[in-house]
């Protein structure tokens, strides 16, 4: 495997995991960057369109991307510019996701790929940190991130992270890291297709449609299957076997996004307060006052049960998210 690898951020259209509408690579060799490859990406015409929660984050909209290239081209550069060598990225579960999900709905192959991811490093590397969101780490280890969620800005941080903590274990590689500190290198597998197929449409809509009113929203997200935890999580995660519930709503993402989160950072997303429920997230509620999960979930408090209340920026801190602003 030797010395080299890319470190790698995608930003997408929406919720779902197929829409990249950015990337950026930086390539890193011997402990020394070497290279930059950063491009818009016009996103696969299923899952094409924009949310207005993932444009208040990162800013891109339609007409930005109308004439960046598309997915087969971009998945070619950076097969190109990674040289086949291990990816690394900031909660690499989301970006791994991306790179899965185009590839798929585009009918395309992809190589398989090593990857690191720089969140679950951090925490133990770092453990005296208050938190190991991108710009905490990135500025504990000496590099200030001036554009957060810009992809290009993004890939830098996570490579200078993975080089400090390289540097701090005495480590020449990532095999050589992932010995030393006791984090795994994972393994996305390759997809093969032998000849492309039209892309499919999304089973269920990632973002509420225009014009969607609430009753219908309700309807949709209800209908959502829930997301089976990780195998890639991080065992020592905040969220990690916890079972989480959302009550009302959340600014920077909706309820089938949070699922998603919560399951990539090895936890259980769950639609109702029960029994098990560990962590209730208290969002906005339109009609004032606490929902009937807020109040569900105090009476089992009450009774003993330990259900830890959450705000929505808390949340964001738990899985090494920023909250738009």
């Amino acid at each position: 495997m030797g010395d080299a690898w890319t470190a790698i951020d995608f930003e997408t259209a929406n919720q779902d995991r197929g829409s990249a509408c950015a990337v950026g690579l930086v390539r890193v060799r011997g402990g020394v960057v070497e290279d930059r490859l950063t491009t818009l990406i016009r996103p696969p015409g299923p899952v094409d369109f924009f949310s207005r929660h993932n444009t208040a984050v990162h800013g891109i909209t339609a007409a930005d991307v109308a004439d960046a290239p598309g997915w087969p081209e971009v998945l070619d550069r950076i097969v190109e510019f990674s040289e086949g060598g291990p990816l690394v990225a900031h909660n690499a579960a989301f970006d791994m996701g991306v790179l899965r999900q185009a590839s798929e709905i585009s009918g395309l192959s992809h190589p398989a790929w090593d990857y690191a991811c720089t969140l679950v490093l951090s925490r133990r590397t770092w453990g005296e940190l208050p938190d190991h969101r991108l710009p905490t780490v990135s500025a504990h280890v000496g590099h200030t991130i001036t554009r957060h969620h810009r992809a290009d800005a993004d890939a830098e941080a996570a490579a200078h992270i993975m080089i400090a903590a390289m540097r701090r274990h005495g480590t020449a590689s990532l095999p050589e890291l992932a010995e030393a500190s006791g984090v795994r290198l994972r393994r996305l597998e390759s997809v093969r297709i032998a000849s492309p197929a039209p892309p499919q449409p999304v089973s269920v809509p990632a973002a509420a449609p225009a014009g969607e009113d609430r009753f219908s929203h309700w309807q949709r997200v209800s209908r959502t299957p829930l997301p089976q935890p990780s195998s890639d999580a991080d065992p020592s995660g905040p969220l990690y076997g916890r079972t989480v519930c959302v009550s009302g709503d959340l600014e920077s993402m909706d309820k089938p996004e949070v699922w998603r989160r919560v399951a990539e950072a090895g936890g259980h997303p769950a639609k109702n307060v029960t029994k098990k429920t560990d962590v209730l997230v208290v969002g906005g509620n339109g009609g004032g006052g606490k929902t009937a999960k807020h109040r569900q979930a105090e009476t089992y408090r009450e009774r003993g049960q330990r259900i830890d209340f959450v705000t929505e920026p808390e949340l964001l801190t738990l899985l090494g998210m920023t909250a738009a602003s």
